[in-house]
């Protein structure tokens, strides 16, 4: 079976926050993304997120900016199949919000299907704006998709939508936390 799995960055950097996994760079998202996928090796690996534009007059801003492109390196050193999708950040007083993310995790998981890419989608997000796309590669392509959400965050539209789901719990995810390199 040819599995593709597609991952909402922004979603699950919200739920690492959550259980107190503060660095990101910690995290294994090799074992992580095994685990999800049942020790399946994925054809197609996709990190979907809203990248942080540089603004030398912004210390916040240039801040996150080289945070996240230090996660960008440590996925790709990770998981050197990984595509890092990215949509953009705009900022709107003092919140960032993602914009297009969405849209392209959408379009990918419709046009991966039409190209016979995978047999099943893993999803990992909470975002119901997905549910159209999923409808499509259910319905129209004979794909299966399995939800995969977090535990008391879960999304009900894509529990309803998708053929599977999986809930994860705190020590499902925190089992991924790596130890910090004290040498």
């Amino acid at each position: 079976m040819k599995i593709a799995v597609f991952i909402d960055g922004g979603n699950l950097y919200r739920r690492l926050k959550e259980i107190n996994i503060k660095s990101t760079s910690r995290f294994d998202y090799a074992g992580f993304v095994n685990f999800v996928a049942n020790n399946n090796p994925p054809g197609y690996i996709g990190y979907y997120i809203g990248q942080i534009k540089y603004d030398e007059g912004d210390q916040k801003t240039m801040q996150l900016y080289a945070n996240q492109q230090k996660l960008f390196k440590y996925l790709e050193n990770s998981i050197p199949s990984i595509k890092i999708i990215r949509g953009h950040i705009q900022k709107f007083g003092k919140i960032y919000k993602e914009k297009g993310v969405d849209v392209k995790l959408a379009l990918d998981i419709y046009r991966l299907a039409n190209k016979d890419i995978y047999d099943k989608a893993i999803v990992i997000s909470s975002d119901g704006d997905l549910v159209p796309a999923i409808e499509l590669v259910q319905n129209e392509n004979k794909k299966s998709v399995e939800y995969i959400g977090f535990r008391g965050k879960a999304s009900f539209a894509l529990m309803k939508e998708c053929k599977s789901t999986r809930l994860l719990t705190y020590d499902n995810i925190k089992q991924f936390e790596s130890k910090p390199d004290l040498s």
